[in-house]
């Protein structure tokens, strides 16, 4: 499609390997389109509430993001690592590119780990818990587990800036804690809709692009790097 010159959308991950990524940086590279990633929760109105704030908190942020994404049976098709890549590239590039939206920064080592199932066997990861650093200092903390209860929460994202804190619980609700004040904030979207609306304005020429290819890419990058860091057990740079 991007080789016939439209413009593509594609639901995450933008793609499987980094052969296919380098596959997709050429045909951008030789027409001119563009591609939107469904990264959506950064359209989230939470999010956008939640950024607007960050931005001005001076100074690097940590934030972790615990999710609880269930048990995988074996046979799903996201355990077929040809066709989805499994859930480390799959799911968790959702949270990785969260990170990279609220910090604004390029993220530039990581180290991660897993912890396989105790009963079964998955080819691929189906949990990761791992530590971004990026390079104006932030950090990012990112646990996704396939192992715990239906009671909890599935997304919840903590923020620390200079002066604040705040929750993100499911993107339905965030809690700000600033100037020894809590405010709440209650909410109904994921940003899909959002999303689409951002990009629509963007094909109509009414705003830029809502997510530059770049953004998107170096979301991949971290995703490919956290896999890696796993499988070879040691940190890797970016």
């Amino acid at each position: 499609a991007i080789q016939s010159g439209r413009h593509v959308f594609v639901e995450k991950p933008l793609c499987l390997t980094t052969v296919e990524l380098g596959e997709i940086d050429e045909a951008i590279a030789t027409n001119p389109t563009s591609v939107q990633v469904g990264f959506n929760r950064r359209f989230a109105p939470a999010s956008v509430e939640l950024k607007s704030r960050l931005d001005r908190a001076p100074g690097p942020k940590s934030a972790s993001f615990r999710v609880f994404a269930g048990k995988l049976d074996p046979e799903h098709w996201f355990a077929n690592i040809d066709e989805s890549g499994g859930r480390v590239i799959g799911e968790s590039c959702h949270f990785l590119d969260y990170f990279c939206f609220l910090f604004d920064s390029k993220p530039v080592r990581v180290t991660a780990q897993t912890t396989w199932p105790t009963e079964g066997a998955v080819p691929v990861p189906d949990s990761v818990s791992a530590q971004i650093e990026f390079v104006d200092g932030s950090c990012g903390q990112l646990l996704y587990s396939a192992e715990g209860d239906t009671s909890y929460p599935k997304e919840r994202c903590t923020v620390y800036g200079a002066g604040i804190v705040a929750d993100i619980t499911n993107f339905q609700s965030l809690d700000v804690h600033q100037a020894r004040k809590k405010v709440n904030f209650k909410y109904g979207s994921k940003g899909h809709a959002e999303q689409m609306a951002a990009w629509l304005a963007f094909l109509q020429g009414r705003a830029d692009h809502p997510l530059p290819y770049a953004q998107a890419r170096q979301s991949m990058q971290l995703t490919f790097a956290v896999l890696q860091s796993i499988r070879e057990a040691k940190t890797v740079e970016l």
